[in-house]
C-alpha cells in the first residue's frame, strides 16, 4: 500500500522504479511465504520455480539502480538494547535496516551507517510517539559472527554486494494500530531517501481510502462480458463457464478475484465452469473488498432439438427421442440447438463411435458415421447394439441425450 502511492508520480529530477507487490500470490494468502521465504532465495544462480524467476527479475531491476529499499513491516519495535520481549534487537518494527555500518567496493565506500542515520534523524522530527520513533539496525551479515546469517540470502544483502549500491530494508511495526500510521512510516522513509538521492517527486499525500469493489466485468460461455455492481448477483446455468475480465475498484493494482470453491486463489482472467451456486470475492491484496454472487438456475433441456443428416438428408429428433435408421445407413450429426444458446456451449457425443482424429475430443459432431462400424456394443443401451446414446453435455454436465436405434 506503501509503495501504491509512487508509480503514477511526475518526477522534477531522477527516476524511479517501483515493485508495489513482488510476492502477489504470498500477499493474497497472507503469509510471508506460500512457496518458502522470497526474500532468502537472492543466494540462488538458477532459477527452480516462479518464484526464483520472479527474484532475477527483481535482479534485473537492481542493476538500473543507485540505491535499492525493501519494504517491510515486522514484530515488535527495534532497541539496540534489550527491554523487554517487544522492544529489543531481535525485533524488527520502527527500524532501517543495513547489512552493514560501512561497506568498501572496488571503487567507492558506502556509508550506509551515516545515510540511514540522516534519514531517521529527519523521520522522527515527524513521530510524536517516543515508541514509534525509528533506530538504525545493522545486522552485521557479512561478519562471521553475525546474529542474523540467513541475511545473506536476501534482497538487500545482493544489491549490496554484487551492485554495489547502498541497500536498505524499511520496517514498519506490525503492532502499531493502523494500516495508515504504518504507512505514513514508510512513506516518510521513502521520501528522506529519495531526498537524499537528489530525486525531486511531486510527494503524494499519505491519505488512505480503504479500498472497495465498484463492479466486475463477466462474460458467460465467452460472451460479451456483463458489468455487474458490487453485491449484485449473475445467473447462470449448470456447466456454463464465467471470466472475470475486469475488476473495478478505488485502487488500480493488487486486485484479484476467488470463485469461491472453484480455481485457485486468484480467477482473474480464468475461464472456470460453474455447477452450483457461488460468490466471487474481489480482493486488494490479501483484503476481500467486496462480493458477487452467482446463481446457478436448472434448465429443461426437453426441447434440445438434435439436426442430423441420413443419407444427405435431413431429420431432426427431440430430447430423449430416437433417430431410426438401418444399419449401414451413414449419419452425420450437424448440431444440436436449444433456445437462445449456442452449440458452441456443448459437446455432442456419440457413445461407442470414435471420429478419425489424432485426439478424441469426445465431440462428434459433422463427422460421417458408417452404423455398421458400431460394434462396441457396451456403449450401447443394455449392451445389445441397437440403441446408442448422444449425450450432449455443458462441461462436465449432462444436459440432454438422444438416440441412434438400429434396425
Amino acid at each position: 500500500m506503501s509503495a501504491d502511492l509512487y508509480p503514477n508520480l511526475v518526477l522534477e529530477r531522477g527516476n524511479l522504479i517501483v515493485v508495489p507487490r513482488a510476492n502477489f500470490k504470498s500477499i493474497i494468502h497472507y503469509s510471508r511465504g506460500v512457496n518458502g521465504d522470497m526474500n532468502r532465495r537472492f543466494d540462488h544462480d538458477a532459477p527452480e520455480d516462479i518464484d526464483d524467476e520472479i527474484v532475477e527479475i527483481i535482479k534485473g531491476l537492481m542493476a538500473q539502480a543507485d540505491i535499492f529499499l525493501n519494504l517491510h513491516d515486522g514484530w515488535g519495535f527495534y532497541r539496540p538494547e534489550y527491554v523487554d520481549k517487544m522492544h529489543n534487537p531481535h525485533r524488527f518494527g520502527q527500524s532501517i535496516i543495513a547489512d552493514a555500518s560501512i561497506y568498501a567496493t572496488d571503487g567507492d565506500t558506502i556509508a550506509l551507517a551515516q545515510m540511514a542515520h540522516q534519514v531517521i534523524e529527519r523521520m522522527n522530527r515527524k513521530i510524536s510517539v517516543d515508541e514509534h520513533k525509528y533506530h538504525f539496525m545493522n545486522t552485521q551479515t557479512h561478519d562471521p559472527e553475525t546474529e542474523f546469517p540467513e541475511q545473506a540470502k536476501s534482497a538487500t544483502y545482493f544489491a549490496l554486494t554484487n551492485y554495489g549500491i547502498p541497500a536498505f530494508g524499511i520496517e514498519s511495526s506490525k503492532n502499531l494500530s493502523t494500516l495508515e500510521m504504518k504507512i505514513r512510516y514508510h512513506n516518510y522513509a521513502i521520501n528522506e531517501f529519495l531526498a537524499l538521492m537528489n530525486i525531486e517527486p511531486e510527494h503524494p499525500a499519505i491519505l488512505y481510502e480503504p479500498p472497495h469493489l465498484i463492479y466486475m466485468l463477466i462474460s458467460i460461455n465467452d460472451g460479451h462480458p456483463q458489468m455487474i455492481d458490487e453485491g449484485k448477483s449473475i445467473q447462470v446455468t449448470p456447466g456454463d463457464a464465467i471470466k472475470v475480465t475486469h475488476i473495478e475498484s478505488n485502487y488500480p493494482r493488487g486486485l484479484s478475484c476467488d470463485v469461491r470453491g472453484l480455481g485457485t486463489e486468484n480467477d482473474f482472467d480464468c475461464t472456470i465452469r460453474v455447477y452450483s451456486p457461488t460468490s466471487i470475492i474481489a480482493r486488494k491484496d490479501n483484503t476481500t473488498i467486496g462480493t458477487i454472487n452467482v446463481t446457478v438456475e436448472p434448465v429443461n433441456y426437453e426441447l434440445m432439438t438434435y439436426i442430423f443428416e441420413v443419407n444427405g438428408q435431413r431429420k431432426s429428433v427431440l430430447d430423449n427421442q430416437k433417430l431410426k435408421v438401418h444399419r449401414g445407413d451413414k449419419i452425420k450429426i450437424v448440431d444440436v440447438v436449444f433456445e437462445n444458446a449456442s452449440g458452441s456451449e456443448f459437446e455432442v457425443n456419440l457413445k461407442g463411435f470414435v471420429p478419425p482424429t489424432d485426439y478424441n475430443s469426445g465431440e462428434d459432431r459433422n463427422f460421417v458415421i458408417d452404423t455398421s462400424q458400431l460394434t462396441w456394443n457396451k456403449y450401447s443401451v443394455n449392451g445389445r447394439g441397437i440403441l446408442w446414446p448422444i449425450v450432449v453435455s455443458k462441461g462436465d454436465y449432462e444436459v440432454s441425450r438422444a438416440f441412434i436405434e438400429l434396425e
